[in-house]
């Protein structure tokens, strides 16, 4: 997973800027800027759900079994592996930064680079949820192939592969009612001047309220059959 997560950002990036002009545009920003921060939104994305495939594989030996024998509690193990996930997420945002900076000259101030990755980080909170209510989901033996999948259509419907505007109008209404696209959204808006706003909020807060319910249930589901 170190390769989807902190390699192939880099190259993507830098694969994707070099058929843009310094001047070209996408949305609000200039191309370069626009694609540092979906590729940096790639690399967050699937460290976040890497989350997934360690509570399968604690699952596949028993070690969650375990761990209920401890003092630990089942939302300490859950709020655990978020702040896991989230601590690795760093990693690929810093490094695509590196990479804007050193392959196509994108410096920003030291405050725009903090506000849009943690603004890239709040908007990964609902699929934080997600990534726990799936690691619990799938079996072992099926977790690569889903979470191949997932990870797929995550990055089409947030606007990593093909940028939303470009998408026709009923698509792009679809994809803004997802919690992906509020993630790349929120660190291109910080770079425009601005912020993710009152729907990218309230989207995300339905999204993480919906999911963290459904990865709770998950957690006493298979709670009750250890």
């Amino acid at each position: 997973m170190l390769i989807f997560t902190l390699f192939l950002p880099i190259i993507l990036f830098g694969a994707f800027s070099a058929s843009q002009g310094a001047d070209d545009r996408l949305g609000d920003l200039t191309a370069a800027p626009y694609i540092m921060i979906s590729m940096a939104s790639y690399g967050a994305m699937n460290a976040v759900l890497v989350t997934a495939g360690r509570i399968t594989t604690e699952r596949s030996i028993g070690w969650n079994r375990q761990l209920r024998l401890t003092a630990l509690t089942g939302p300490q193990y859950v709020l655990g592996k978020a702040i896991t996930g989230f601590t690795l997420a760093v990693l690929p945002i810093v490094t695509v930064f590196v990479a804007g900076d050193a392959m196509r000259g994108v410096r920003l101030s030291a405050g725009t680079y903090l506000g849009t990755g943690a603004s890239v980080l709040l908007g990964l909170v609902p699929l934080a949820a997600f990534a726990i209510w799936l690691g619990y989901l799938v079996r072992p033996e099926n977790m690569q192939a889903v979470t191949g999948g997932v990870f797929s259509l995550l990055a089409l419907a947030g606007g990593i592969w093909v940028p939303v505007e470009n998408f026709p109008g009923w698509l792009a209404d679809i994809v803004k009612v997802l919690p992906m696209y509020w993630s790349a959204q929120a660190g291109r808006a910080v770079l425009a001047g601005g912020w993710i706003g009152g729907r990218g909020l309230v989207t995300l807060a339905v999204w993480t309220a919906v999911l963290g319910t459904l990865a709770g249930r998950a957690y006493l589901r298979d709670q009750l059959r250890a």
